[in-house]
């Protein structure tokens, strides 16, 4: 079992931190491809910040963010509109106020569940603020923030943080992989 003391789990070697970005990534153009609009960056953006050191979290959302939108562009055929590329800008940034919450919440002392569940929540509320706030100045639907649809982006970001965190763990359960931390790392 994970503790605490390992979060974020720094790889032990350069490869298999450059692998779990690959897989955040895959796993943004999988979840795009499936989902379209509701891809769960929040879920990305909080794994990322609690299995990675900072700069690949951050290279991690980044690389999600991009992928999202080549596939929204390029496949799934998004309107080349200001609109559409404004609201593709909003997500970029909503995203990465995500990773920020989530990283934020790694500095508090708590137990491995509450700290990984405070990641997530942080994450949610930062992702979905900005996205209201955004509301502000671009177009956008009336029912887009009911509470029917803020529950449907909450469960599918949820289903995919415990897919991932599973992924992860058991990827680490070798631990030839990772090296436990005595804290965050800061980098």
């Amino acid at each position: 079992m994970l503790e605490r003391n390992q979060l974020p789990l720094r790889p032990a070697a350069t490869s298999f931190a450059a692998a779990w970005v690959a897989i955040i990534a895959g796993a943004s153009v999988a979840l795009s491809l499936v989902l379209a609009c509701v891809t769960p960056f929040v879920a990305l953006a909080a794994v990322s910040a609690v299995v990675l050191p900072r700069r690949m979290a951050l290279m991690a959302v980044l690389l999600a963010w991009l992928t999202n939108q080549m596939v929204g562009y390029l496949v799934l055929g998004y309107p080349q509109t200001f609109d559409s590329f404004a609201w593709g800008l909003a997500i970029g940034i909503a995203a990465f106020a995500s990773l920020a919450a989530a990283l934020g919440v790694l500095r508090l002392a708590a137990d491995l569940i509450v700290t990984m569940a405070g990641a997530f929540l942080a994450g949610f509320i930062a992702y979905e603020g900005v996205l209201f706030a955004a509301t502000a100045v671009l177009p956008s639907g009336d029912g887009a923030f009911s509470a029917a649809v803020v529950a449907e982006v909450l469960l599918i970001n949820s289903l995919a943080a415990i897919g991932l965190i599973c992924l992860h763990a058991g990827a680490a359960s070798s631990r030839a992989l990772v090296a436990a931390q005595p804290g965050p790392v800061l980098s």
